[in-house]
């Protein structure tokens, strides 16, 4: 027999965490800290005017799998910011860039950010991204929107 058996220090593992009794398939949320769109890569692309970099950019790493919901309304609202940015004449263009999951991870940011509660402006520029999203992608990218599990 070991000679310390007393000394449970190196127990770091909760077993009880693993339990298959308490596992739940259905839970997709985890908390991962430090997920959203690179704020000061896409701040660089708006200040040198390159807004569709600014915009992908914004695109690449959406926080849908964090419990943390000050990092979902600070992510909409650098994707609002950047949907600002562009004047009415180009969204056609830009929408017709983008991929079909770029076009719905857009999508979702379009519909958070009417949910946040924006002023006339920015709605009118919302609705038409909205627009012209569904233009391209059908009536497919508000359902999958409203039926997909991840949240921002």
């Amino acid at each position: 027999m070991a000679k310390n058996m007393q000394n449970t220090s190196y127990r770091k593992l909760d077993v009880d965490a693993f339990d298959p009794e308490q596992y739940d398939e259905n839970d997709e949320t985890v908390d991962t800290p430090g997920l959203g769109p690179d704020e000061r890569a896409v701040q660089g692309f708006l200040s040198s005017n390159r807004l569709e970099d600014a915009l992908h950019a914004s695109l690449l790493s959406p926080p849908l799998k964090t419990k943390d919901q000050n990092v979902k309304d600070r992510a909409t609202q650098l994707v609002t910011k950047v949907l600002q940015s562009f004047k009415n004449a180009e969204i056609e263009q830009t929408v017709q860039k983008l991929s079909i999951d770029e076009g719905d991870i857009l999508m979702k940011y379009v519909y958070k950010a009417m949910e946040l509660g924006a002023d006339a402006a920015v709605c009118q520029s919302l609705l038409a991204w909205h627009a012209q999203l569904v233009a391209k992608f059908g009536h497919g990218a508000i359902m999958r929107v409203f039926s997909g599990r991840q949240r921002l």
